[in-house]
C-alpha cells in the first residue's frame, strides 16, 4: 500500500485509537502495524475473527488475556547458552503463560471456529509456568522451597543467626559493658552482626570494627566471641547465592529449550489480543462488518470518520456528526465533488479513503448496513499542501508531481483520491488539465473521487460518460433580508455545487463594497454557469417537493386500502364464524340422529330387514358433508402482528385473551401488556390482531377463561427460582417466564438464586432485573437469605 496515502489519510491515528483497547504491549504493536491485506480471503477471514470476538463480548464472556509487556528483548537475552534472567524477568513470563492457557480453552468451542483454529496451535508450556511459580514469589524473591538444597541452607542460616543474636543480646545485658555502648540494639553491617559502641570506647569492647556512623560518634563492632560463627554465616550466605543462581540458570534453561515454541505462542497471543482490541474499538463506535466485493463497486452507507467521531464525542456533540453516503463503480467510475470551502469536501474524501483502508485491513468499519467495498490493490491519495522549500517545489508543482506518479501506478485495482484538483495555477489551464487527468484515470480503469472548485470540471463531469457530479449541500438562510449559507455536510449525488464565495465572505465580515466590486469582475461565462447551477438546484428542489407530496398521498391511499381490507376481512370472519357455529350444531344433530338410527337399525336387523345398512350409510355421508362445510367456513388462525404500538389492543395467542399494550421494548422484541389490571411481559411474536369489539371472541382462539380467573389461589408459583450453573441467555429466559408467572400469581417478592462464581451471571441477572418493567426494586440477599448468591426482587 502506498505510504504517502497512509500518511495523508492519517491511518496511523485510526490504528492508535484501536491499539488503545489492547490488553498487552505486543497486542498494541500488532494493531499499530496493521496494513491492508493482499487478497479477499485474508480480508474476510480477519473480518470474521473480529466478529467472533465481538460475539464473545456480547455474551458477557472474557477471552482471558492478561496484561504482559514486550518480551522480545528477553527472548534475545536468553538465546545465548549461558544467559541467565533475574527473578523479576522470569516472573514477567507468568502473565503471558496464564494468557495462552486461557486462550487455549477456546479451541474446543465450536461457536468460534476461526478463533478456535488459531488458539489450537498454542502449546502453553504448563510445566515451565509451574516451575517459575514454584521457585519465585510475586515480589521476585526466590522461595525457600525452590530446591531442597536452598531450603537446607536457609534453615542453617536462620539457626546460625539465632545463635549469634543470642550471644550479642547477652553481651548487651552485661553491666560491665553498659558505659561503652551507644545503644541497646543489634545491627547488620557488611553482612556481619554488630553492636553499636561509643567511638571513644573503641578498645573497651574487643572485636572487629565494620562501620562508623555519619556523625562519627558510633562505631559498629563485631565482638570476637561471634567472629567464628559470623564467618560460618557469611560462608552459608555465599552458598545461598550460588544455589539461587543455579535455580535461575535452570529456569532460564527451561525457557531457552522451548524458546521457539514460546515465541510462536507469544505471536499468537499478540495476534488474538489485537483482534479483541479491534472488536472493542468496533463496539465503541457501533461499527459493522463490511462486505468485500471483487466488482470494482463501492457503496458507503452512513459512513463516519473515526477521528471526527472522536473529536465530536470529546466535545459532547456526537449528534452533530453527518454520515457519508457515496456510491461509485457501476454507472460511473469517477465522482467530482464540488461546493464551498467550508462544506466538508476534504472530510468526505478522507472518510471514503479511511473506510476503504480499514475494510481492506480486515477491520470493521463505522458505516451502516448495505456498505460494500471493492477489493483493490492500492489507494493513491493527494490531499493537502505538499509545498517543499527544500525541493524547490510550489504547491502546484508538488501536486502535479504526485498526480504524475498516481497516473503511472493506477489501474483497474486502484482507488484514486485527489483534493482540489486543478488548483494552484491559472483556472483556465488548470481546468483543462484536470479534465485530461480525469479522462486518463478513467481510461486506466481506476475508481476516482476528486474535489474541485473549477466550473470547467463540473461541466466536464456532467457531459463525460462514466463521470458524475456531486455536491456538499449548503442550506440557505435569510438574515436581515439577505441570503447567507450554512453547510449541512451532506453529500448530494447527481448535482454540481456552487462555491457561494461571495455569500460566505460577506457572512465572515468582508466589506460589502469589496464584494460588489468583485461581482463586477466575474466573467460572463462564470456568472452564467453559477446562475445555471443555482436554477437547476432550485428546480430539482421543487421536483423533490412534489415527489414527496405524491409519496405522502400514495401512503395515505395505501393506509385507506389496508383499513378497508381489514374491515372486509373482519366482516367475513364474523360471517364464517356464525356459519361454522350453525354447521357445528347441525353436525351435533346429525350425530344424535345417527346414534338413534343405529339403535333403530339394530332393532330392524333383529327383525331381519335388509335396508338398515343403507340407512346408516346415508347418515354417514350427510355428516361428512356437514364436516367439510364447517372446515371451509371455520375462522383462520390470526396472523402475527408486524408492528406493535403503545395503547394498541392485541390478542395473546398463548392465553387466548386480549389486552392493552403499555410499553414496547424494541431492542429485546417484547412488550408489557395490561390485562384486568395485571401486567405481564410477552414476546412480540406471541401476539396477533385483536377483534375490534373487546366483547367478541378472538378468531381462532380456544375457549379460555379471562385473566381475572387466574388468581393466586389457582396458580401455584414458587417464591424462588434457581438458575445456578445456567449460561446467561438461558437463565434470563427462565427469569422472564418466572416473573410473568409470579406477577399473575400476585406474588409481592421473589428470590432469584444465581450463586457467586465469577460474578458474570449475578451481574447479568441484576442488570436484567433492574431494568425489567415488572420489577419495582432489587437488593442483595441477607445472610439468612443467601447473601451475594441471591437477589430479592419486589414486583
Amino acid at each position: 500500500m502506498d505510504n504517502h496515502t497512509l500518511r495523508v489519510l492519517e491511518f496511523n491515528k485510526i490504528l492508535n485509537m484501536g491499539a488503545a483497547f489492547a490488553v498487552t504491549a505486543p497486542g498494541r504493536n500488532v494493531v499499530q502495524d496493521i496494513r491492508p491485506l493482499k487478497n479477499t480471503g485474508e480480508i474476510r477471514r480477519k473480518i470474521d475473527l473480529v466478529s467472533e470476538c465481538r460475539k464473545i463480548f456480547s455474551e458477557g464472556q472474557s477471552m482471558g488475556i492478561e496484561n504482559f509487556g514486550d518480551l522480545s528483548p528477553l527472548f534475545q537475552r536468553i538465546r545465548p547458552a549461558d544467559a541467565v534472567l533475574d527473578p523479576l524477568e522470569l516472573t514477567s513470563f507468568l502473565p503471558f503463560f496464564y494468557s495462552v492457557f486461557n486462550l487455549k480453552i477456546w479451541s474446543n468451542n465450536p461457536s468460534y471456529p476461526g478463533l478456535g483454529k488459531i488458539v489450537s496451535e498454542l502449546v502453553t508450556h504448563p510445566d515451565i509456568k509451574k516451575s517459575i511459580e514454584g521457585a519465585i514469589d510475586r515480589e521476585g524473591k526466590i522461595r525457600d522451597n525452590a530446591s531442597p538444597e536452598l531450603s537446607y541452607i536457609r534453615r542453617t542460616i536462620k539457626t546460625h543467626e539465632k545463635k549469634i543474636k543470642e550471644v550479642l543480646e547477652e553481651m548487651l545485658k552485661r553491666k560491665g559493658l553498659e558505659p561503652y555502648l551507644q545503644d541497646y540494639f543489634l545491627a547488620e553491617r557488611n553482612n556481619r552482626w554488630v553492636i553499636p559502641v561509643k567511638s571513644d570506647s573503641k578498645g573497651s569492647v574487643p572485636g572487629v570494627v565494620h562501620d562508623i556512623s555519619n556523625t562519627g560518634e558510633t562505631i559498629y563492632v563485631e565482638p570476637y566471641a561471634i567472629q567464628k560463627p559470623g564467618n560460618e554465616l557469611e560462608s552459608l550466605k555465599v552458598e545461598e547465592k550460588l544455589e539461587m543462581h543455579r535455580i535461575l540458570r535452570m529456569l532460564s534453561s527451561l525457557l531457552r529449550t522451548d524458546l521457539h515454541e514460546i515465541e510462536e505462542d507469544y505471536r499468537i497471543a499478540a495476534e488474538v489480543d489485537a483482534l479483541q482490541a479491534l472488536a472493542v474499538f468496533a463496539d465503541r463506535m457501533e461499527m459493522s462488518s463490511p462486505e468485500i466485493n471483487e466488482k470494482r463497486y463501492m457503496r458507503i452507507t452512513g459512513g463516519c470518520h473515526p477521528l471526527l467521531w472522536k473529536t465530536l464525542k470529546k466535545e459532547g456533540r456526537e449528534g452533530d456528526l453527518v454520515p457519508l453516503n457515496m456510491e461509485i463503480g457501476r454507472d460511473h467510475s469517477s465522482m467530482v465533488i464540488t461546493g464551498s470551502n467550508t462544506g466538508g469536501k476534504t472530510v468526505a474524501l478522507k472518510t471514503a479513503g479511511v473506510l476503504n483502508l480499514m475494510a481492506l485491513s480486515g477491520m470493521h468499519t463505522p458505516s451502516g448496513s448495505g456498505t460494500t467495498f471493492p477489493f483493490i490493490e492500492n489507494i493513491l491519495a493527494d490531499i493537502g499542501d505538499d509545498q517543499s522549500i527544500e525541493e524547490n517545489l510550489s504547491t502546484f508543482s508538488a501536486h502535479i508531481k504526485r498526480i504524475s506518479d498516481i497516473i503511472s501506478q493506477s489501474n483497474s485495482h486502484t482507488l484514486v483520491i485527489i483534493d482540489e484538483l486543478g488548483t494552484g495555477t491559472d483556472p483556465e489551464q488548470g481546468g483543462a488539465l484536470s479534465c485530461a487527468i480525469l479522462r486518463k484515470l478513467k481510461m486506466r480503469g481506476a475508481l476516482t473521487v476528486v474535489s474541485t472548485h473549477l466550473g470547467r470540471l463540473k461541466a466536464f463531469a456532467h457531459a463525460e460518460a462514466g463521470l458524475i457530479n456531486s455536491a456538499m449541500e449548503m442550506e440557505e438562510l435569510i438574515v436581515n433580508g439577505a441570503s447567507t449559507y450554512r453547510p449541512t455536510y451532506k453529500l448530494v449525488v447527481g448535482e454540481a455545487g456552487t462555491s457561494h464565495a461571495f455569500e460566505i465572505a460577506e457572512s465572515l465580515g468582508l466589506q460589502g463594497d469589496v464584494i460588489r466590486e468583485a461581482k463586477q469582475f466575474m466573467s460572463g461565462e462564470g456568472v452564467e454557469t453559477e446562475a445555471l447551477i443555482t436554477e437547476l438546484k432550485r428546480k430539482a428542489g421543487e421536483i423533490n417537493k412534489k415527489l414527496k407530496e405524491t409519496e405522502e398521498l400514495k401512503e395515505k391511499a395505501g393506509q385507506l386500502k389496508s383499513s378497508l381490507e381489514k374491515e372486509v376481512s373482519a366482516a367475513r370472519a364474523s360471517r364464517n364464524e356464525k356459519l361454522s357455529n350453525a354447521l357445528k350444531e347441525a353436525e351435533d344433530t346429525v350425530r344424535r340422529a345417527k346414534a338413534e338410527a343405529h339403535d333403530i337399525i339394530k332393532d330392524l336387523k333383529k327383525q331381519g330387514l335388509s335396508k338398515a345398512a343403507g340407512a346408516s350409510q346415508s347418515l354417514n355421508e350427510q355428516q361428512a358433508e356437514l364436516k367439510k362445510k364447517q372446515e371451509l367456513y371455520s375462522p383462520k388462525k390470526a396472523a402475527p402482528l408486524t408492528a406493535v404500538r403503545k395503547g394498541q389492543r392485541v390478542f395473546i395467542n398463548s392465553l387466548g385473551i386480549s389486552g392493552i399494550v403499555d410499553s414496547v421494548d424494541e431492542k429485546n422484541r417484547k412488550c408489557k401488556i395490561v390485562i384486568d389490571g395485571k401486567e405481564i411481559m410477552i414476546p412480540l411474536t406471541g401476539l396477533s390482531k385483536a377483534t375490534e369489539d373487546p366483547s367478541e371472541k378472538q378468531a381462532g382462539s380456544s375457549d379460555r377463561p379471562p385473566l381475572s380467573a387466574y388468581t393466586s389461589r389457582d396458580v401455584e408459583v414458587a417464591g424462588e427460582l434457581n438458575v445456578v450453573g445456567q449460561r446467561v441467555d438461558p437463565a434470563l429466559s427462565l427469569i422472564e417466564r418466572y416473573l410473568n408467572d409470579a406477577s399473575l400469581a400476585g406474588l409481592g417478592h421473589v428470590r432469584i438464586i444465581h450463586g457467586v462464581g465469577e460474578g458474570i451471571l449475578s451481574k447479568a441477572v441484576r442488570e436484567f432485573l433492574k431494568d425489567h418493567p415488572l420489577v419495582e426494586e432489587i437488593r442483595k440477599g441477607d445472610e439468612n437469605e443467601g447473601g451475594e448468591g441471591v437477589t430479592i426482587a419486589s414486583l
